[in-house]
């Protein structure tokens, strides 16, 4: 695929796993993860799979969190938000953390300072709050939608790109700037790995896919469903964003209200310049990087 974004504004080739994979098993500062993809600027983006391969907990164990705590209005759909609600514009000025961001910001500060060197300061998460032409930003509760749901439900066409300043995150973007280097995956991320809206993996017309499965070949985290950090649509003042269900509905691409509590993954992205160590991608014997002082 390609990808491009504040930091890398032209068209880059990106690679990506898709299906049921069972080689991007990565073992990183203790903790197994799943590599998603690469990054327009060469780093390896990796999901968060718990502290075993074959676990049923494959969230932070710190447990469920919301996304935000309160759902009545549009701005809760931010990873980060403004004060004012007013408008579009006005939401996206990031001036406060979400809920999750926070949780996930915590669970770093106590887990992962030390390998900071080895992580991308300019990989983009994207919380992307870009309306799409189905109803129009409010906040009196009337319907409207967000980019990504069109792109999931709408006409199927997922993307890696991330122009919009105040929605691409990165510890490097002054208008939406990460703490530490690290967010959630998106629902593009997840139709580009084989998931679909509103899809149970076990269905007819589709087959496991990786983000869903540990190495047992069931669900990663149990009936617990998680979160994404794409904005689904606002409804009646109830903020929406999209999740994957746990085995209830197997690897769904759904939404869930934002003041509701569900697993958290964590994503975050190794250097282009880290060097390989050991393994060969599979869960028994998953990648290594050389680890060194200086990091690279």
């Amino acid at each position: 695929a390609t990808a491009k974004n504040v930091h890398n504004t032209t068209d880059t080739t990106v690679y990506y796993y898709a299906g049921n994979t069972t080689n991007n098993w990565v073992k990183f500062a203790g903790f197994y993860w799943r590599i998603i993809r690469t990054n327009a600027d060469g780093s390896i983006r990796m999901l968060y799979s718990g502290t075993s391969h074959d676990t049923t907990n494959g969230y932070l164990s710190t447990g469920t969190k919301t996304f935000n705590s309160s759902s009545n209005s549009p701005k809760y759909v931010g990873y980060m938000y403004g004060n004012d609600d007013s408008s579009l514009l006005n939401a996206r000025t990031n001036t406060n953390n979400s809920t999750i961001k926070t949780a996930i910001d915590n669970w770093y500060a106590s887990n992962m300072t030390s390998y900071t060197k080895y992580l991308s300061t300019t990989a983009v998460y994207c919380n992307d709050r870009t309306e799409q032409t189905s109803g129009t930003y409010n906040t009196g509760g009337t319907e409207f939608y967000y980019a990504p749901y069109a792109r999931a439900n709408t006409n199927y066409t997922p993307t890696y790109d991330c122009t919009e300043s105040s929605d691409a995150f990165s510890v490097d973007n002054t208008s939406a700037k990460l703490t530490y280097p690290i967010a959630l995956m998106t629902s593009d991320e997840i139709m580009r790995a084989g998931g679909k809206d509103l899809t149970s993996l076990t269905s007819p017309t589709s087959s496991y896919a990786w983000y869903y499965l540990n190495s047992a070949n069931g669900s990663i985290t149990g009936d617990t469903d998680w979160w994404l950090l794409s904005p689904n649509h606002c409804h009646d003042s109830n903020a929406r964003v999209f999740v994957v269900f746990g085995s209830d509905v197997p690897g769904n691409l759904d939404w869930g209200h934002v003041d509701y509590a569900k697993g958290v993954r964590p994503v975050l992205s190794l250097k282009s310049c880290t060097l390989y160590n050991t393994g060969d991608g599979s869960a028994t014997n998953p990648y290594t990087i050389l680890e060194t002082s200086s990091g690279c």
